[in-house]
């Protein structure tokens, strides 16, 4: 399995959070900042990349079921 990407630093995660219009309470802005690098992390390793052929076709409907 190839490595995850690098680590970013707390400033690379406040413009994210900043881009997407998040504003984090100044008290929990460090630990909101790790919790999202640790994310990121973890994401490469949950995610791997496939095709549109791989993805499920139909795994829900929006139009209500019959009664049985």
């Amino acid at each position: 399995m190839p490595n995850p990407p690098a680590a970013s630093d707390s400033s690379d995660m406040a413009q994210r959070f900043a881009a997407a219009g998040i504003i984090p309470p100044a008290e929990r802005a460090a630990g909101t900042f790790a919790n999202a690098q640790r994310l990121l992390s973890a994401q490469h390793w949950l995610r791997q990349p496939r095709s549109v052929a791989a993805e499920p076709s139909n795994t829900f409907s929006l139009a209500p079921k019959e009664p049985v």
